[in-house]
């Protein structure tokens, strides 16, 4: 690994994770076409999710203070009003975020095994053609006409947050096509999405670094490791903002129709 690869991991994780087209599903074909230790490099893919997880703390801050003062509430039994929805919100990504957990501490071995494997390519591009699907069919049928993320809403994105610890299955894709085929507004489903990023993002990277400090895992030299860090940091913030803007006035056809493309291409050259 050099610093331009390290660099280029970086924008890519900071690009797809937010856009709905896998983040875990391009890093893994980028890991493989620069001739990357790719079982060494699950560890540097935690550390890429780990600047987008500094992105998400600052980009919604207001909603972590929130959420802070709003637990602090509930352990002290104050139920007023004005925390009220900070409270709810606590409870909904806590909710939201067991699915994930639950597959990626049973699961994770496997996951790793059959998408990591010499068919890698191929699965890849069946999940991206399913998010695709997904992304179309919730833009066709989807209500999208709700500001208010109900209890449906949240069991149905963290169901769907689960299936994408895949890599080719978009996070943000699947989640944000079940806000909008619950009724959620576009923006207001990926709002939702990018706050139930965190908490997940967060068990992973506790998870990997155990394994890092146990030796199971090893992680590239340090500097490579600040700089994949910052740079996916940065990305992440920007490109979380620029979809935010987007989807209050596109379409994600758009997003499905390169997810197809981007199938299409996998297949012909696996």
């Amino acid at each position: 690994m050099n610093f331009a690869e390290t660099i280029f991991l970086g924008i890519l994780q900071g690009v797809t994770e937010f856009f709905p087209i896998s983040s875990s599903g391009h890093l893994v074909l980028a890991e493989h076409f620069f001739n990357l230790d790719v079982a060494n490099l699950k560890s540097f893919d935690v550390v890429l999710h780990a600047g987008t997880l500094l992105a998400l703390l600052i980009l919604f801050w207001r909603e972590w203070w929130g959420i802070v003062i709003g637990f602090w509430s509930l352990v002290i039994g104050a139920y007023d009003e004005e925390k009220r929805n900070s409270q709810k919100l606590f409870c909904q990504l806590v909710v939201a975020t067991l699915p994930a957990a639950a597959v990626g501490l049973l699961f994770d071995d496997w996951i790793d095994e059959v998408t990591r494997g010499e068919n890698f390519a191929s699965i890849i591009a069946v999940f991206f053609l399913i998010v695709a699907v997904a992304l179309f069919l919730a833009e066709k049928f989807g209500k999208k006409n709700s500001a208010k993320v109900s209890w449906k809403n949240v069991f149905q994105m963290g169901i769907l947050q689960a299936a994408a610890l895949l890599p080719g299955i978009s996070r943000s894709g699947v989640t944000i096509a079940a806000g909008m085929f619950g009724g959620l507004k576009r923006e207001v489903a990926a709002k939702f999405s990018f706050l139930m990023l965190a908490p997940a993002t967060a068990g992973a990277v506790v998870l990997i670094s155990k394994k890092v400090f146990d030796g199971e895992l090893s992680l590239p030299p340090i500097e490579f490791v600040v700089v994949g860090f910052l740079v996916s940091a940065v990305s992440s913030f920007l490109f979380a903002r620029l979809l935010l803007r987007l989807v209050k006035k596109y379409s994600l056809i758009w997003f499905a129709a390169y997810l197809v493309l981007a199938a299409a291409v996998l297949l012909m050259i696996r």
